[in-house]
């Protein structure tokens, strides 16, 4: 395609458009079956002067087709962004979205800056709180692709960060995920067991520094954990009345490389719970994980089952699966059952 300044740009099979210059998210969506076109559109928009807006549209391109012809457009992007302490992009979302660009097209030579990336902190009035979380998550994860050594470094220090933001657990999720990517279970473990209920009564942890997300995380990525160790989380989390990290529990527990583990705690889940949003995350679990003791256990407790919700959640699950014979079977049974009732 030759080269294309944006005020030549027109919409494409429009003659009605003919000479009307579209905006220049607009080009890019008429572009969207000319990923070649559109990336070329994009890495032009990163080099001009445009506001979040258009250069947000231009991110989201260069994430999807990724290309080496942005990386320095990309750079720059960044650094400008972060001048004055990061004050034209406070909550750091539009770096975040340059990171996330960046991140299939990363080099060596990157990892310096996105290891200071990873320490970047940033607070803003009137409360002064610490905003730049996902700048540390996105640096992060890109850095692992770069760098390893230095990812295992920063990954432990975020783990712990003082500054992990309450709703979502970040940058600690993220530290969590990329350890478990890298086989580095030490500290996963750690904050495993330092957060573990130690009041078998009120379902309180001994040290409460670490968020609910952030354990569930560690949980769910300790699935080469060696099984006599798995078995005492189990029992220190059996009865944890989050239900963040219930999930991280049924995840390790399903999806254990030596199991699946804890087979009899998943089948009095099912036939206990009351909560409908956590049994059908167990639910959708056990058919994601496809192993074949527990879509047994999950078949028997349909059958069992009598409560309306519960059936709905697993007649999903059934209809998922019924290109087996026994789900197809237990999905006509539900059918049946849900329809007597209404």
């Amino acid at each position: 395609m030759p080269n294309t300044t944006l005020s030549e740009w027109e919409h494409p099979d429009s003659g009605a458009m003919s000479g009307k210059q579209l905006p220049v998210v607009a080009q890019l969506r008429a572009l969207a079956d000319q990923p070649e076109a559109a990336v070329q559109l994009a890495v032009s928009i990163l080099e001009g002067e445009h506001g979040k807006d258009v250069l947000l549209a231009a991110l989201k391109v260069l994430t999807e087709h990724p290309t080496d012809a942005a990386r320095p457009a990309l750079r720059r992007l960044y650094e400008r962004y972060s001048r004055d302490k990061g004050r034209h992009d406070q909550g750091g979302y539009f770096r975040r979205a340059v990171l996330d660009a960046l991140r299939p097209v990363a080099r060596p030579a990157d990892a310096g800056w996105l290891a200071q990336a990873c320490m970047t902190y940033e607070f803003w009035p009137p409360d002064f709180a610490e905003d730049a979380v996902l700048i540390r998550a996105a640096a992060l994860v890109a850095l692992v692709e770069v760098d390893e050594e230095a990812a295992r470094h920063h990954a432990a220090r975020l783990l712990v960060d003082p500054f992990t933001a309450r709703m979502t657990g970040e940058p600690a999720v993220s530290a969590a995920r990329v350890l478990g990517a890298l086989g580095e279970t030490l500290p996963l473990y750690l904050i495993a067991c330092q957060t573990m209920p130690h009041d078998r009564v009120t379902g309180s942890a001994a040290v409460a520094t670490v968020f609910p997300e952030v354990t569930a995380e560690c949980l769910r990525q300790l699935t080469a954990l060696p099984r006599s160790l798995v078995e005492p989380l189990l029992e220190g989390y059996a009865a944890t009345a989050s239900s963040v990290i219930r999930m991280g529990l049924f995840d390790l527990l399903l999806n254990h490389a030596e199991g699946p583990l804890g087979r009899a705690y998943l089948a009095r889940f099912l036939e206990e719970t009351t909560d409908a949003d956590i049994y059908r995350y167990l639910v959708m679990s056990i058919v994601l994980a496809g192993r074949e003791e527990p879509l047994h256990d999950l078949r028997q407790a349909a059958y069992r089952e009598r409560r309306r919700a519960k059936q709905e959640i697993l007649l999903e699950a059934a209809t998922i699966l019924a290109h087996r014979v026994e789900f197809a079977e237990l999905a006509a049974h539900l059918r049946l059952a849900i329809r007597r009732q209404l």
